[in-house]
């Protein structure tokens, strides 16, 4: 893999967490749970994101999974050291919780890189030969 690929690959995981983290940090627990739509233009950019990498062929798509992977258990994993820096017993279940971020960022991640596999299968086979 090319060093512009994965500084391709560092930018975009970086533009996710920032745009999808400031929001989900500012809001507290209890307002999480009540459920917030703040991050859901977060949860969008990844899906766009994954998609567009896939689309472009920016590295191997295993490559771009993994990165695109990582973004919502590292939002979910700076929120609980922000919260248990203040009061450490507030989230004794983190291991569940990172579970969960890695099932949610799954559950935007695999979708977007299968269309944007489709799409490039698809452009593939209507291009003349």
């Amino acid at each position: 893999m090319k060093i512009r690929d994965v500084l391709g690959l560092l930018l975009a995981l970086a533009g996710v967490v920032l745009a999808a983290g400031l929001p989900y940090w500012r809001l507290s627990s209890a307002e999480l749970n009540r459920g917030q739509f703040a991050v859901l233009p977060g949860a969008l950019l990844l899906a766009f994101l994954s998609l567009v990498l896939v689309l472009i062929d920016m590295a191997p798509v295993r490559r771009i999974v993994q990165a695109m992977l990582l973004a919502v258990p590292i939002i979910v994993g700076v929120s609980i050291a922000k919260d248990t820096a203040t009061d450490p017993t507030s989230h004794n279940l983190w291991p569940l919780e990172l579970l969960f971020a890695a099932l949610a960022g799954a559950a935007i991640v695999l979708p977007a890189v299968g269309i944007g596999l489709s799409v490039r299968w698809a452009l593939a086979r209507l291009s003349p030969r």
